[in-house]
């Protein structure tokens, strides 16, 4: 049986700003945000104000309601920061990293950008080690059998 953890609307403006002073610490400055629907919306949303840089919504689900929207920054981006809630399996990273790094059908050429990662949570235990370069709490979340609801998943249903 799973443990069920509440990830509360205090926990994620906590961790947002968490993210946001380590890139600021690790000298990035990404000239967009970008956030992977559903769940990097509203934290990349959040994140997109807090460095006055634009946003750009993709559809990148693997999983609920999987839709997939290939994503290329723009010629003139330099440095990327892709945004979700979770880390879980870095199946999501993975797949985008390697759209953009290349090869692509009829695109051999690998775009120049710095691209980077942004997650509130990050399972450690995440398949082939993938590790974001930004994230706020980590958890083993397959080995201490943890289900995690973030606020905006069930935000009608709060917890007791």
């Amino acid at each position: 049986m799973s443990t069920k953890q509440w990830y509360s609307w205090e926990e994620m403006t906590r961790d947002v700003g968490s993210l946001c002073r380590e890139i600021v610490l690790d000298k990035f400055d990404p000239q967009v945000i970008v956030g992977l629907s559903r769940g990097g919306l509203v934290p990349g949303v959040m994140m997109s104000h807090w460095f006055n840089k634009p946003f750009k919504s993709v559809q990148a689900s693997l999983r609920d309601f999987a839709e997939w929207e290939n994503y290329l920054p723009r010629p003139t981006d330099e440095r990327v920061l892709i945004v979700d809630d979770i880390c879980d399996s870095g199946k999501t990273f993975r797949k985008i990293e390697q759209h953009i790094k290349g090869p692509r059908k009829g695109n051999p050429m690998e775009i120049q950008c710095d691209v980077r990662f942004a997650s509130l949570i990050w399972n450690n235990e995440c398949e082939d080690n993938f590790e974001p370069h930004y994230y706020a709490q980590e958890m083993a979340k397959d080995s201490e059998n943890i289900w995690l609801t973030f606020a905006w998943e069930e935000f009608w249903r709060p917890p007791v």
